[in-house]
């Protein structure tokens, strides 16, 4: 077993005929040279010493010596040594810089703002994915936050590696508009309806369970009752009501077919956090016949962290128009897709009480429609002009 310092730095293990072994050692010893005689009667030296050893016993002592072992000795030996020497230090350099940048930005504590709308706002102050960390410009964006969006009362950022956390706390009284609802305020109808439920947890109903409304007509009062000082207040309640409703759709039988002649790419780019890289385009004109769309790819690792990388590609589009008729199937399948559709956006987050669907050919196609019965939150919010 060599020693560390050897096995670092390098060795040879020298094979010397046994009846020179003393003068040999000799030698060394003179010279301060230090070594080690091994069991199989080799001798281990240091690689530095090795062309000194030869000086010493040239023309006195003849033998033979292994190939330079040892770190150092796989390194001698290794081809190409300048070409990875540089890759390894330019890898280095790549890596701590890129170290330094912003890689993602993650969001927490949002209700009614989305995270999509968080990340814009960060970066129309001055703070988005490929910026490079700063902690008093963090600070700064912070503040800038703050002034521009007043329904925001905290922000904190926050690094973790190369992943920026947004911790936000949204002010109570204020939604995501800037609207305050704690200024007094009126809760009117926005459909025509029949009150199914009122919950009043602040303010005075107007209306009861059966009452029939039209959209405006007053559902809550933004006041206190008298025996609780009578003072105005922001209403507050959940009113649900039953909504009659009518969806239609009519398709007409002839239309016009819109057909893919051709295709190309336009140009393709390579965006590596800020830095775009463009690796096609197609220097011409467009001509005002064609349709333009764009394509941006970003990628994730492992379907869990997303990075930096994105490719924006643009194809240039041409098609043809040609009258067409669809077939009796035809109309109804798709009038009947379509009007699922609407149905489905309508009743969002209500209650379905009852549908009724009906539909037939008219002289220019087909016409479907659905009566639907359904409940829903239907109160909104109208701010008091108090004169004083």
């Amino acid at each position: 077993m060599v020693r560390i310092d050897l096995l670092i730095f390098g060795y040879r293990r020298l094979k010397i005929d046994p009846s020179d072994l003393s003068l040999f050692t000799s030698l060394l010893l003179r010279a301060s040279i230090p070594s080690r005689i091994n069991n199989d009667g080799t001798v281990t030296v240091r690689e530095r010493d090795f062309q000194k050893i030869k000086g010493l016993t040239q023309g006195r002592i003849d033998f033979s010596a292994s190939e330079s072992l040892g770190i150092y000795g796989s390194w001698k030996r290794l081809r190409y040594k300048g070409a990875i020497l540089t890759s390894v230090v330019i890898s280095l350099l790549f890596v701590l810089y890129l170290s330094g940048l912003v890689w993602d930005i993650r969001v927490d504590g949002n209700n009614s703002l989305t995270d999509a709308e968080i990340v814009l706002a960060l970066a129309d102050s001055g703070f988005e994915i490929g910026n490079r960390w700063r902690k008093e410009s963090l600070s700064q964006t912070e503040a800038a936050i703050l002034d521009k969006y007043p329904e925001i009362a905290w922000i904190n950022i926050n690094r973790r590696g190369s992943v920026a956390y947004v911790k936000i706390l949204e002010k109570e009284g204020e939604k995501a508009d800037g609207v305050d609802i704690n200024s007094p305020s009126n809760l009117v109808a926005s459909v025509d309806c029949i009150i199914e439920e009122i919950t009043v947890r602040r303010g005075i109903a107007v209306v009861k369970p059966g009452d029939v409304v039209r959209r405006g007509d007053l559902l809550v009062l933004g006041a206190y009752p008298e025996d609780s000082g009578g003072e105005f207040c922001a209403a507050d309640a959940t009113v649900i009501g039953r909504i009659n409703d009518t969806i239609s759709v009519e398709l007409h039988r002839e239309y016009s077919k819109k057909t893919e002649i051709n295709k190309k790419l336009y140009s393709c780019d390579i965006k590596i956090f800020n830095f775009s890289i463009n690796i096609f385009k197609r220097y011409r004109n467009l001509t005002n016949d064609c349709v333009i769309i764009e394509n941006e790819k970003k990628y994730s690792l492992f379907d869990k962290a997303s990075l930096p990388i994105s490719v924006s590609s643009v194809y240039q589009v041409d098609y043809s128009y040609e009258n067409a008729v669809y077939s009796d199937e035809e109309l109804v399948n798709i009038a009947s897709e379509r009007l699922s559709a609407l149905t489905l956006s309508r009743i969002e987050g209500a209650d379905l009480l009852r549908i009724r669907t009906s539909g037939g050919f008219t002289d220019g196609g087909y016409l479907i429609k659905s009566d639907i019965v359904f409940l829903s939150e239907i109160s909104e919010r109208v701010m008091l002009d108090i004169q004083k």
